[in-house]
């Protein structure tokens, strides 16, 4: 879809709303409040349980890696994941459906992943089906009801291909004002918060796998600048969602420090 013109996107987001696009994502953004209210009422410890998931595969995936450059890159990727999952959390939205502000660009990623996911299950639905249709022709017991249950799998995997696929085609049609987007954020972040940002960065990156808390990414906090852009950063993130006692602890924190 990169080289396509403006006029070939326009006729292929038509075509991905036809087949059903824009009342499906209605569903999964229906679905997605469920999923957060639900992980909030109920599930207090998710962040730890998916950080506990995260450091299973980690220790699998170093112990295959042959190079330094390979656990580096490993390391570097369950923490961004991690942070992913947070922000997720404290946003309640998918990574997948809903643009990052920050770097909107990297919604690319996510789209192509989730769409090589369903791809994947939409292969499987299509080899069982004749399987068990073959198998419900000879009176097989019980292939009913899983003949069913694959096909609306096969459903909902072809409709996350295509509300992919019209997303993608979306985001190309706007990409240079994503990209202008993405620059321009960079460059006011880097002007409001860049030595507060060197600091979360440089804690981060000294970390292995395990995220370094709020507290103790304020604790390498060395001149006043980087305090005051740090109390300016926690006020724009308080702002965004609710803050809760974390929050409040670390700003109060913060502003004895600037």
């Amino acid at each position: 879809m990169d080289n396509l013109s403006r006029e070939e996107l326009d006729r292929k987001i038509k075509i991905y709303e036809k087949l059903g696009a824009l009342q499906f994502q209605k569903i999964v953004f229906k679905l997605e409040k469920i999923k957060f209210a639900i992980i909030k009422k109920y599930f207090p410890n998710y962040i730890k349980f998916t950080d506990k998931i995260l450091d299973f595969k980690a220790k699998s995936r170093l112990k295959k890696a042959k190079t330094e450059e390979e656990q580096t890159k490993i390391k570097k990727l369950i923490r961004y994941s991690k942070m992913y999952n947070r922000r997720e959390l404290n946003t309640l939205k998918n990574r997948n459906y809903h643009i990052n502000n920050n770097d909107p660009t990297v919604i690319y990623d996510y789209l192509e992943w989730n769409k090589s996911i369903h791809k994947k299950g939409l292969i499987t639905n299509i080899v069982s089906l004749p399987i068990l249709i073959g198998l419900a022709s000879i009176a097989v017991p019980y292939t009913v009801p899983f003949i069913a249950l694959e096909t609306f799998s096969a459903i909902v995997n072809f409709e996350c291909i295509n509300i992919q696929n019209y997303n993608i085609c979306r985001y190309k049609k706007i990409e240079p004002l994503l990209e202008k987007r993405k620059q321009r954020e960079v460059k006011n972040n880097i002007e409001r918060y860049g030595k507060a940002s060197e600091v979360i960065y440089n804690s981060v990156d000294k970390s292995d796998t395990k995220l370094p808390s709020i507290d103790e990414i304020v604790e390498n906090i060395t001149t006043k600048e980087q305090a005051e852009q740090m109390k300016k950063l926690l006020e724009k993130i308080a702002s965004e969602r609710k803050v809760n006692s974390t929050d409040v602890t670390t700003y109060q924190f913060v502003k004895k420090k600037s």
